[in-house]
């Protein structure tokens, strides 16, 4: 990435989510980036955010026109897998300045927060408090939202984060087999799993 053009990337972003009211927080590369090596990190390829689901999807039109109008190209992601979908909205690719990122929202289902991956068939897991429990990190002068156990967070998607390592897809977040995904693969069943709790 281009540390300038992704710098004014996010930032454009983050004023349009803060005009709507949205909480979010740096996750996956960005937040590592933002806590390790206080920038974004050479090997990172994009700009990752995320919210929650329930926050979300009630102003994400709102968010997808403001964004426009700020000139960032977007992608609304509503699914792409093979199974069923209510069309709902639950994450927006952003592109602009010649640098790219996600805005990702995640489901809470038992105790965790989740979200389908938009181009294959597994979902990318992580513990639920790392996305709802939120401390503030200064970032390019700016202060942003991170997970308020960043090292629980960190630890759960890399392993060893403190350690830079050249590997992008090397984490542990990505749960093809994870036992208690097993039958979630359509939204009406998460749906009913939320419901349960």
């Amino acid at each position: 990435m281009n540390e300038a053009n992704a710098k004014k990337l996010l930032f454009t972003v983050a004023d349009v989510l803060e005009n709507v009211g949205l909480e979010f927080s740096l996750s996956c590369g960005t937040c590592l980036g933002a806590v390790r090596e206080k920038k974004f990190i050479k090997i990172d390829q994009d700009i990752d955010l995320a919210v929650l689901l329930e926050n979300f999807q009630p102003i994400a039109k709102n968010i997808r026109t403001q964004l426009i109008e700020k000139g960032i190209q977007i992608e609304i992601i509503d699914h792409r897998h093979s199974e069923s979908w209510d069309g709902s909205i639950y994450a927006i690719k952003f592109q602009g300045y010649g640098e790219h990122g996600d805005l990702a929202s995640y489901m809470k289902i038992k105790g965790k927060r989740a979200i389908p991956s938009h181009l294959q068939s597994h979902w990318f897991v992580n513990t639920a408090n790392f996305l709802e429990e939120l401390s503030e990190i200064e970032f390019y002068g700016r202060n942003f939202k991170i997970p308020k156990d960043v090292d629980g967070y960190l630890t759960e998607v890399y392993g060893n984060w403190q350690i830079p390592n050249k590997k992008i897809s090397d984490c542990r977040w990505l749960c093809k087999k994870l036992e208690s995904w097993k039958y979630v693969g359509r939204l009406e069943e998460v749906i009913k799993l939320e419901n349960k709790e």
